[in-house]
């Protein structure tokens, strides 16, 4: 009798675990979306209680800016990932990424096909100096337009492995490092 209570206790207690586990993931993937101002809407995925991906920028203009917090659903929320096929609308011309040193750049953040208009993505630091690990190598694979990294977002230093790191990835553009 005592082992197969034992028995009935470890399966009970792996089935509550097997809930409570699947449902924080579900919890943490939710979709969020909304304007962020400056003609320019995101969509994506919550990362964490305060943290999201970005999926996807919109601008009722040429030109988009995505800030290191977005303010969704009324909800203000910190980019932590930009995440792959960020960019797919047809008519932006610039995209500006003012993120915090902790943002991560995923692989193919250009939709090329998608984003042929796109000449100038701009990548400046809110908060923190960003590393050259925070960006995949692919981050702009197959991307022929110019990057700009602002002196306030990283190290010189940092600058020139990024550097490296893209053109191995596969980066076809300019990079440049300004004021």
């Amino acid at each position: 009798m005592n082992k197969s209570m034992k028995r009935i206790a470890a399966l009970v207690l792996a089935g509550v675990m097997t809930i409570s586990t699947s449902m924080a993931v579900f919890a943490v993937g939710s979709p969020v979306s909304g304007n962020i101002g400056n003609n320019t809407s995101v969509k994506g995925t919550t990362t964490s209680k305060d943290g999201v991906e970005v999926h996807e920028v919109q601008s009722t203009t040429t030109k988009a800016t995505v800030s290191s917090t977005v303010k969704l659903n009324g909800k203000t929320y910190n980019v932590d990932v930009i995440g792959t096929n960020t960019i797919t609308q047809k008519k932006l011309k610039k995209v500006t990424f003012s993120v915090s040193g902790k943002t991560t750049f995923k692989k193919k953040v250009v939709k090329v096909k998608s984003a042929k208009k796109l000449k100038t993505v701009v990548i400046t630091s809110s908060k923190g100096k960003l590393k050259a690990k925070n960006f995949d190598k692919a981050a702009f694979k197959g991307y022929k337009g110019k990057i700009v990294v602002k002196k306030k977002a990283m190290t010189k230093k940092e600058f020139n492995k990024l550097k490296k790191r893209l053109k191995k990835g596969g980066f076809k553009g300019k990079i440049s490092y300004k004021k």
